[in-house]
């Protein structure tokens, strides 16, 4: 029997109905409103059901498809028989098809009610936005909407950086003493970071399409005063980020939903979360985050191909990542404590992934199903980097510790998953353009480049939190990165040209030092420090291989130093180090006046002052200061070569006879760390370090 105790009852007539949603539909019959509104004709309704009939006999029905409306109902009925080109909401049909889509293919198209901007029926929103002939060919016009890329080119340089002093450690002595990814990376003066916020945030905003005829984006972003510009029903079915927009808002829901005991996410779902979440994750917000990602945050981690990536295609997880990086680097506050709420939820949400624990099908190979694995695999990597770096600079100290105990080393494991020595690029010098496949020399890059920041991590953990190192350089048996000329060119042709020329030059130098091409790999090249004999030629081979690869090596010669300090048995080895920090010190110099200016590892040739906003990700990041790198672990050497001060004490003891200490027999007595407190979270004992050292220099 009904319990008619949860009927809900009309004030007005009492008539009783099961679910509230009747209810309020019948309330609608008591008064005058008419909120549902024809996209064709403007006629009014009451009911959504009366509009759904209206729209089958529209007479406008036959002009809907030359024409671009806007609807403004508060509520959107869109029905089976409706054509998808006769309403504004329709997707344009030459979309290419997605795989992310299939799930739809079948799917109809049914009535739906949402008042106002409510982001509680998204899933609702997306299958009443699709169908399964909405997607074929391929539009000139649309893809150009959809471009992150506004084409290829001109490339340009950084700053002049010849004058840097190598005795320096201004750059680490700020990095160790603040927090954020604004206060300690190269992010930009706040005038820079809001001239790139406003230039992408513009809603107007004019392309060209393939016949060069500019067109007008405000089309699809015209605001009204009820509707903010990317937050309506209309906006999302017509963007096409709007499917990984929900794809991150549902995975984020179940996370929630399904969150263990373990605490670290707070955050409790409601209707009122939900529309936060949504809205954050709008398509119009992840747009202007993954931009400001780009021109910002991308040149300090180089870890993704711009050229051929592509946001309505990768990984939700990847996508969400990126754009909490791009909100926390924005110079709009709100963005930055609005990324905050969700920094766990995405952690969960990544760690989760399917693709960052699968096992691959084959190390390398160039079959396609393994190309789509190394992608997805590549990308779920990419997304655990994000995390562990958005964490570990502007999270709690809670979030840092687990992140650096836990969460990193599974980011290490994963990676070995995939076999660090697979990381290598076929030899494009026997190769011809039309066997050069672009996509495929992505992977690899970004494989590489991955493995080298998590390495680079592990470092980093091991200079600024006293953490010992997890990772060796001798595991690092892959080629070495790329040039960013190759790595930012846009074309598959500009990429293989700049592949060719670097690696005839790259052959002129082997020859000439008869050894294998140093970028063949890393390890070996590591190894080379290691050499008395590192004569001109050799130097500027391995000078050539760019900022990124010179900044691992040096970032390597810290964890050396830290075992020798950490162990008993080293005494001794410090010469070995020394003599590598000293040649490392000489290709440094042969890069700065050889290399730092030239297009293959410089691409931009401007001031930062006029430098525009899609030149920005061109730039080389604080990897240019790897100089301070080697200028600390060379005063780190010289504090532990000095002989300790003479306890007199024990020289009491000593001239009594007893028998010497092991460590002090070689008269090469033990150093104590030059840091106390191991896996420390604050940086203050090394800036500390750092001051002192710049108190007093050691010469």
């Amino acid at each position: 029997m009904a319990d008619h105790l949860g009927l809900n009852v009309c004030p007005t007539c009492s008539k009783s109905y099961k679910r509230p949603e009747h209810l309020r539909r019948h309330q609608l019959s008591h008064g005058s409103e008419r909120p549902y509104v024809c996209v064709l004709c403007q006629s009014t309704f009451q009911r959504s059901d009366v509009l759904k009939r209206h729209l089958k006999t529209c007479d406008n029905i036959a002009d809907a498809s030359s024409e671009s409306l806007e609807p403004q109902p508060k509520r959107l009925a869109l029905s089976q028989s409706t054509p998808p080109e006769d309403t504004a909401l329709a997707l344009p049909s030459s979309y290419p098809q997605r795989s992310q889509l299939r799930a739809t293919e079948n799917q109809g198209l049914n009535p739906v009610e949402i008042s106002g901007d409510s982001f509680e029926h998204i899933a609702g929103w997306i299958s009443c936005g699709l169908s399964n002939h909405g997607f074929d060919g391929r539009s000139d016009i649309w893809q150009d909407f959809l471009n992150f890329n506004s084409g290829t080119q001109t490339p340009r340089a950084i700053p002049d950086e010849t004058g840097e002093d190598i005795g320096s450690l201004g750059f680490l002595d700020t990095f160790t003493s603040t927090t954020g990814f604004v206060s300690s990376f190269d992010c930009g003066t706040i005038e820079q970071r809001r001239r790139v916020n406003a230039y992408f945030s513009e809603p107007a905003t004019t392309s060209a399409d393939s016949s060069g005829t500019c067109r007008d984006d405000a089309s699809y972003y015209e605001a009204d005063e009820d509707h903010p510009v990317g937050t309506t029903l209309s906006r999302w079915l017509s963007d096409p980020l709007s499917f990984k927009c929900h794809e991150i808002v549902t995975s984020i829901r179940n996370i929630v939903f399904h969150k263990s005991r373990r605490g670290y996410i707070t955050v409790s779902w409601s209707p009122t979360i939900h529309e936060t979440c949504a809205q954050f994750f709008s398509p119009t917000n992840i747009r202007r985050f993954v931009h400001l990602y780009w021109a910002i945050w991308h040149p300090n981690v180089n870890i993704v191909h711009k050229p051929t990536f592509d946001p309505t295609s990768s990984k939700a997880e990847l996508l969400a990542a990126m754009s909490l990086i791009g909100a926390c680097v924005s110079p709009d506050q709100a963005d930055v404590e609005n990324a905050k709420r969700w920094f766990n939820c995405v952690e969960e949400m990544v760690f989760d992934d399917e693709d960052f624990c699968s096992e691959p099908p084959n190390a390398i190979s160039e079959d396609q199903c393994d190309l789509w694995w190394r992608r997805q695999k590549v990308r779920a990597l990419q997304a655990s980097y994000m995390v562990c770096l958005f964490q570990n600079w502007e999270g709690t100290n809670s979030s840092k510790r687990r992140i650096r105990r836990q969460r990193f080393g599974m980011v290490i494991a994963a990676a070995r998953d995939v076999g660090i020595h697979n990381a290598r690029h076929p030899d494009y010098d026997h190769m011809d353009l039309c066997d050069f496949s672009f996509d495929n020399f992505a992977v690899i890059e970004e494989l590489i480049r991955v493995f080298l920041w998590v390495f680079l991590l592990d470092t980093a953990f091991v200079i600024f939190n006293n953490l010992p190192p997890r990772m060796v350089i001798r595991e690092m048996r892959m080629n070495a990165a790329c040039s960013e000329a190759c790595f930012q060119a846009m074309t598959a042709e500009e990429c293989f040209r700049t592949l060719r020329h670097q690696a005839v030059h790259q052959h002129q130098n082997d020859s000439l030092v008869r050894s294998p091409p140093v970028s063949n790999n890393f390890t070996s090249a590591f190894e080379l420090l290691y050499r008395t004999d590192l004569d001109d030629t050799l130097s500027a081979a391995l000078a050539d291989l760019g900022p990124l690869n010179l900044f691992a090596m040096t970032s390597a010669l810290h964890s050396l130093i830290f075992h020798h300090q950490s162990s008993f048995s080293c005494q001794g080895s410090l010469d070995p180090i020394h003599n590598a920090l000293q040649s490392w010190r000489k290709l440094w110099h042969v890069y700065l006046y050889r290399f730092a200016r030239d297009s293959h590892h410089s691409t931009v040739k401007c001031d930062m002052e006029v430098l525009a906003p899609d030149d920005m990700w061109r730039r080389v990041g604080f990897m240019r200061h790897a100089n301070e790198y080697w200028y600390l672990a060379n005063l780190m050497v010289q504090r532990l070569s000095m002989p300790p001060l003479t306890d007199p004490s024990e020289s009491a003891v000593e001239a009594s006879g007893q028998a010497q200490s092991p460590l002090s027999a070689s008269g090469n007595e033990s150093v104590g760390p030059l840091l106390e407190k191991y896996d420390e979270t604050s940086m203050q004992q090394v800036n500390t370090l750092i001051s002192d050292f710049q108190m007093f220099r050691i010469h």
